[in-house]
């Protein structure tokens, strides 16, 4: 019961929330002024860790995925956005979406490239987030799923070992790569700067320099930048993976054997 009461108290959260920047959008005059940043790329491409990196510099507040389905489905994604960037006309604003927030996940699908030229026409500017290696990308999801956590904010060693179905696990890959097709379909008429989570996250000595890039883009000076989150997964696949011939038969078969590589 106590769960339940807990989760209605969400909701209701939400929806006041979302009715409030409905409010805002119809009432409130469009600000000018402060930075406009939104975050779009996929989830395990280090969303969570760019924003809350970004956060620290002390120039904007975490607002995380706007587009969550489990706080409940937005009716209308680009008022609400709009709505909330006039209810902070003040202050600098950041959230990330992944696309299937925007279509998979809603029963109301909405254009991503409707969605992103909206924003970017009203002063948005735009971080396209994506990893390369789309191997390594699906199966930091299959250990996120067996260690029941998505992120990790302790340098502490952990020893995971997972049995890899490797037919789903070859459609979780391939819809790696439908969705990247999604996703530069929809940045095709806009503007944006690109991080690259091999190059640019995945390291943590790569952290600042990442940050300094993002800033001189959105015209703020540089400042220090940190996070406590920690890369989830630093075994060696042959460690990480129960299956791991089997694992590496099917990628041979795929012709993804390079993406095993370092």
């Amino acid at each position: 019961m106590t769960s339940f009461l807990k989760k209605s108290k969400r909701r209701i959260k939400h929806r006041y929330r979302e009715g409030l920047n409905y409010i805002c959008y119809f009432v409130k005059p469009t600000p000018s002024g402060p930075v406009r940043l939104v975050i779009f790329g996929q989830g395990r491409t280090g969303s969570t860790l760019l924003e809350s990196l970004l956060c620290s510099t002390g120039y904007f507040r975490p607002n995380g995925e706007l587009f969550n389905i489990s706080r409940g489905e937005i009716l209308c994604p680009i008022q609400y956005v709009r709505g909330l960037s006039k209810l902070t006309a003040n202050e600098n604003l950041i959230f990330h979406v992944k696309v299937y927030q925007l279509t998979r996940d809603r029963k109301r699908p909405i254009d991503p490239a409707n969605f992103l030229n909206a924003l970017y026409g009203d002063g948005w500017k735009i971080i396209y987030l994506r990893r390369q290696n789309k191997v390594r990308h699906a199966l930091s999801n299959v250990v996120a799923e067996h260690r029941g956590h998505y992120h990790k904010d302790s340098d502490d060693r952990e020893a995971v070992k997972v049995f890899v179905n490797c037919e789903d696990f070859a459609e979780k890959v391939e819809e790696r790569f439908h969705f990247e097709n999604v996703e530069k379909a929809a940045l095709s008429n806009v503007k944006y700067h690109e991080v690259v989570y091999e190059n640019d996250l995945e390291i943590s000595h790569n952290h600042q320099e990442t940050v300094n890039r993002i800033l001189s883009y959105i015209s703020l000076e540089n400042r220090k930048a940190f996070s406590k989150y920690r890369k989830v997964n630093t075994q060696l696949p042959e460690e990480l993976i129960a299956n791991y011939d089997e694992f590496v038969g099917m990628l041979k078969k795929q012709g993804w054997l390079s993406f095993l590589e370092p």
